[in-house]
């Protein structure tokens, strides 16, 4: 069984390396967003590290908020 934890975590690793650069985001309704991708770990108050749930595709100068959950695949744009 496929565990969707896994393929979140593994999204959210992707993101946190391709954090600043121009990436295409493919999304799971079809879509895809082609910009600058803003996303980064957070200390918690406990000393380890949060992933926040949301990334940020900056397409022209419009920021698209997108769950994670909803991405199917960052690749370089």
């Amino acid at each position: 069984m496929y565990d969707m934890t896994d393929a979140v975590q593994a999204m959210k690793n992707r993101a946190v390396a391709m954090n600043g650069q121009s990436v295409a985001v493919n999304l799971s309704g079809g879509q895809t967003l082609t910009g600058t991708l803003a996303y980064a770990t957070i200390t918690g108050s406990w000393g380890g590290t949060v992933y926040p749930e949301v990334l940020t595709v900056t397409v022209s100068t419009k920021a698209h908020v997108v769950r994670i959950a909803d991405v199917l695949s960052i690749g370089q744009g």
